[in-house]
């Protein structure tokens, strides 16, 4: 497998619909082994699309190459009508320095704000993970970012369980960090109750690092992404439920980590880390979450006048976050269609609101 970032530049015809538009620039594009983990739009030049896309390139013979093969965008499906039950889906897009949610969790007053209005609101860990804080509503439905589109694609439903076994994968650089993450597993299951004490040490380096799109968002690439899904097999096979991971991310400066927290740069790591979980709930349907292992704990000062960046500095694995919002993240369960889905799953039928930041438009759940 291979990651790479691409920027597409797509004519859109005046009566075409944004969807429309980037499903016939991907059919243009995207070889046949090509796969679209992510994209944004992130420029509007009168009638012409610039497209940010991070593009998976495959083995076809490989096991997992078959689900691949079915690119959720190009066969989007319509809500067939407006249950009762209401929901909201909200996105704070990561790596692209939104005001709020461009920091370590600092959405989630917003967030629980907006869940009282409705009977559950669905969103991704960005808008609650706050390295040892998870703050959500009771009614806020975990679900990792590609897992969210999908659903918001109709592709997807989410059936509601009362806890997950969870296993976590640990880089095999951060072997120094091990013994906190175990300290975190630990301290889960203890204080918590969690059924989280499983956990792999990765045989083979990831090789995550970081990269800036032309625009200047946050994205990257895993050199080995083989050996996420060899270690996120393994942790399946022993009866986990649901995915969380550390992994050393290198390329971080000091200079970038201080423009971030001054608000002048997104946060360098979470373009790469929504790589990686995408990547996994592409291929397993899992619930799964990631936290970046201390790769910037040497040259990050412990600044105390930005409250909304506070949380990076009370931890070292940054784990816990992940771990409560996965013991109870709703499964994945694929749909045959929108007109007659199982009574006891949540799908888009049930969506009456989609919320986003007023600058944030360029993903899927802001074009459906």
């Amino acid at each position: 497998m291979l990651i790479k970032n691409e920027s597409f530049r797509v004519f859109r015809q005046e009566e075409e619909t944004w969807l429309n538009c980037i499903s016939l620039s991907f059919t243009k594009h995207l070889k046949s082994n090509h796969y679209p983990l992510r994209f944004a739009i992130v420029a509007v030049e009168k009638n012409e699309i610039v497209l940010e896309t991070t593009i998976l390139e495959y083995d076809p013979q490989q096991s997992y190459s078959q689900g691949f093969k079915n690119i959720e965008i190009l066969h989007p499906r319509r809500k067939s009508f407006q249950d009762s039950f209401f929901g909201v889906v909200q996105i704070i897009p990561t790596g692209i320095r939104c005001e709020f949610g461009g920091f370590a969790g600092d959405a989630c007053p917003s967030t629980n704000l907006l869940a009282a209005t409705a009977d559950f609101l669905v969103t991704h860990p960005n808008a609650v993970n706050a390295s040892e804080i998870n703050e959500m509503a009771q009614n806020v439905l975990y679900v990792e970012g590609k897992s969210l589109d999908d659903f918001m694609l109709g592709h997807l439903g989410l059936r509601q369980v009362t806890s997950n076994k969870i296993g976590t994968f640990v880089d095999s650089l951060g072997i120094d960090y091990l013994n906190e993450v175990i300290n975190t597993l630990n301290a889960a299951c203890a204080v918590k109750g969690l059924d989280s004490s499983m956990y792999m040490l990765l045989q083979e380096e990831l090789g995550v690092k970081i990269a800036w799109t032309e625009s200047g968002c946050a994205v990257g690439t895993v050199l080995n992404p083989e050996a996420i899904v060899k270690g996120v097999e393994k942790l399946i096979a022993h009866g986990v439920t649901a995915v969380g991971g550390v992994s050393v991310i290198h390329g971080v400066t000091k200079d970038m980590f201080d423009q971030h927290l001054q608000g002048k740069m997104p946060n360098p790591s979470g373009g790469i880390e929504a790589i990686i979980t995408h990547l996994i709930s592409k291929i397993f349907r899992i619930p799964t979450a990631h936290a970046p292992l201390p790769y910037y704990q040497d040259i990050k000062e412990k600044d105390i006048y930005n409250p909304r960046a506070s949380a990076e500095f009370i931890s070292t694995p940054h784990y816990f976050c992940v771990l409560k919002g996965l013991a109870k993240a709703p499964h994945l369960i694929p749909l045959l269609d929108l007109d007659n889905p199982p009574p006891h799953l949540i799908t888009l039928n049930h969506i009456g609101a989609v919320v986003v930041p007023a600058s944030c438009l360029g993903g899927i759940p802001a074009l459906i």
